[in-house]
């Protein structure tokens, strides 16, 4: 236990939960701490108040309501301010409030106030349950905490309402801890209005929405100034490590600018055959490490509000239970909905499964989103024609699409990624797919780099001329025929027959034969109609392209030309040259070949040719 408070004193404390009333304090009298003081104190002298001390029964059936708020009248003045419940079964049949008397006790520490249960995470020793349709606690204090508590309701209903968190004063200087505390049977299980909200290890099941989150637009305090805006801090909404349970919707934001609501850390929370993780605003924010087994409806996290300079990372998002008629997969995992620019958006390492329609979705344009290392797999269940596992309904700016692996596409016809508009300056690299293509867009700019084949670089293009190129390392020992291209780097026409306007040319390397030995082919384009020719340098020497009419040869098959920084050629002996009809054009070096002296000599197609050496330059 924390908050200073003894722990053997609750231990007493709860040893005599039977008691009727302290110091003659019965069931409807006077609530004030100093005139009947409780004989349990804190480590620091105040008293530690339960709802027994004032005549709570606790056995689910007696109406407890008024002995709890008594215990909690009596707290305020103190400067600690707790009220600890002993474990029993308490009813209540009316709102309970926990006042905002932050100015009515100015030395009472900030109205911090405290309820502590005994329970754990699944464990309910310390239950109230509400009998009322409305709100179970109203809680206006500024500062507080509950720890280990249960809130139940006999029955759902369209109005009731677990805690709703509200100052009547400086509405937006709220901050509650709830911890390791169950909800069960609310529309609303949280209600919070303010600024700071942790939630963490919490159980909230059968609830319409499990957190309902808001900013104040009014109510400070006069004299105190208006309510905070930006730039006044990052806002403090940390919702971790709860399990979900039957939720319509987990989290909800609304009701704000999207600049108010920034600073939320959503994480590590189970949503067990829920519908929707989280909706509505969001800005500076992380979403991480949510695993959502069955969500159904439109979309599992959905941002209708801000959208920018957002995480949402590791999670496991998608539907389970494929059976017909029992859950339907939701449309979306992640949907960035109308009325969202998203920007600065990163999407990484989450795993996408059953998804109805797109895993990832922006219905307008956006600009610098990175989705990388996802695992994308049976996605766009419905077979839809206007679905991808990343889906853009409008002009995609600055994507960067990277590492991830996309696999089980019902509609094997529908490219995986889809832009409506247009793709610019965006790279779509290093992904792993099953299908013939991966983007589908109404237009891909000059300054994207898009692969286009599956599996890995077997073909890259590039809509314009750039500095690039490309290395292949080949570690195969067996297998290898003269002919087979290792790799390079080409640039060729944008039109498929090689014609119209278009730098031509690069580098391939080919083997010559099966042991692997290669030469290098220098592409280039030397005429009017931009035909590509070969000028090979091998092992056998330069060799210009057989049909020799351009620029770098003649009709004769005699190398008009050729600059060099350095040329060396192989030696040969007279006796071992190669035939002289698979050289054509080429010019080597023989040791012995004029009177048993070097010379140079050139293949016409049908025999060499000597080409003498004469003397040494001076």
């Amino acid at each position: 236990m924390t908050d200073r408070l003894n722990r053997r004193a609750m231990i007493r404390t709860a040893a005599g939960a039977g008691v009727a009333g302290v110091g003659g304090l019965a069931l409807g009298g006077s609530a004030q701490a100093e005139s009947a003081p409780p004989s349990l104190v804190n480590d620091d002298g105040t008293p530690v108040l339960t709802p027994q001390q004032f005549g709570a029964v606790a056995d689910g059936e007696a109406d407890d309501t008024a002995a709890i708020q008594a215990a909690i009248d009596a707290a305020g003045p103190q400067r600690n301010k707790i009220v600890v419940f002993p474990p029993g079964l308490y009813k209540v049949t009316s709102t309970l409030v926990v006042p905002d008397n932050e100015y009515e006790f100015p030395d009472s520490n900030l109205n911090r106030f405290v309820m502590r249960g005994y329970g754990m995470f699944g464990e309910e020793p310390s239950k109230i349950r509400f009998h009322h349709d409305g709100i179970g606690i109203r809680w206006q204090a500024s500062l507080g905490g509950i720890h280990g508590m249960a809130f139940d309701a006999p029955r759902k209903t369209s109005n009731n309402v677990g805690i709703h968190v509200e100052r009547t004063a400086n509405t937006d200087d709220t901050d509650i801890t709830i911890v390791e505390t169950s909800f069960l049977r609310f529309n609303r299980a949280v209600v919070s209005v303010g600024r700071g909200f942790l939630f963490t290890k919490n159980k909230v099941a059968v609830c319409t929405t499990g957190v309902d989150i808001s900013w104040p637009t009014e109510g400070t305090q006069p004299g105190s100034g208006p309510v905070h805006l930006p730039p006044y801090g990052l806002r403090k909404w940390l919702i971790t490590d709860n399990h979900f349970h039957s939720n319509f919707d987990a989290i909800v934001f609304h009701g704000a600018p999207d600049a108010d609501f920034r600073g939320a850390v959503i994480s590590n929370n189970l949503l067990d055959i829920g519908r929707r993780l989280f909706k509505g605003s969001l800005t500076n924010s992380t979403i991480s490490g949510n695993v959502i087994e069955n969500g159904t409806g439109n979309a599992i996290i959905e941002v209708d509000s801000g959208g920018h300079n957002l995480t949402i990372s590791g999670n496991v998002i998608g539907g389970f239970d494929t059976t017909p008629g029992a859950w339907e997969p939701p449309r979306y995992a992640i949907l960035f909905a109308s009325g969202v620019s998203a920007k600065n958006v990163t999407i990484s390492a989450n795993s996408f499964n059953w998804i109805r329609g797109s895993a990832i979705g922006f219905e307008q344009s956006a600009e610098k989103i990175t989705i990388t290392d996802n695992s994308f797999d049976n996605w766009n269940l419905s077979n839809s024609t206007v679905h991808g596992a990343v889906i853009a309904h409008d002009d995609a700016t600055r994507f960067a699409i990277l590492g991830n692996v996309i696999s089980a596409n019902r509609r094997p016809s529908g490219l995986p990624i889809r832009v409506t508009g247009a793709l610019r300056a965006s790279n779509v690299v290093g992904n792993v797919f099953e299908q013939d293509g991966l983007v589908d867009a109404g237009t891909i700019s000059a300054d994207s780099f898009v692969e286009s084949e599956p599996g890995r670089f077997t073909r890259v293009e590039l809509a314009a001329a750039k500095n690039a190129a490309m290395r292949v390392h080949s570690t195969a020992t067996e297998g290898v025929t003269a002919g087979n291209s290792y790799g390079g780097y080409l640039v060729q026409s944008a039109l498929p027959d090689g014609s119209g306007p278009g730098v031509k040319g690069g580098v391939e390397v080919v083997a010559v034969n099966a042991s692997g030995s290669a030469a290098t082919n220098l592409l280039c384009a030397t005429n009017s109609t931009n035909e590509v020719v070969a000028f090979q340098a091998s092992v056998t020497g330069l060799v210009p392209p057989t049909d020799n009419t351009r620029d770098i040869g003649s009709a004769d098959a005699s190398i008009r030309t050729v600059f060099a920084h350095a040329t060396r050629l192989r030696p040969y002996k007279a006796g071992d040259l190669p035939p002289a009809a698979d050289a054509r054009g080429t010019l080597i070096s023989v040791e012995d070949g004029h009177d048993g002296k070097p010379c140079l000599a050139m293949s016409d197609g049908t025999s060499w040719r000597r080409v003498p050496l004469s003397n040494s330059i001076a």
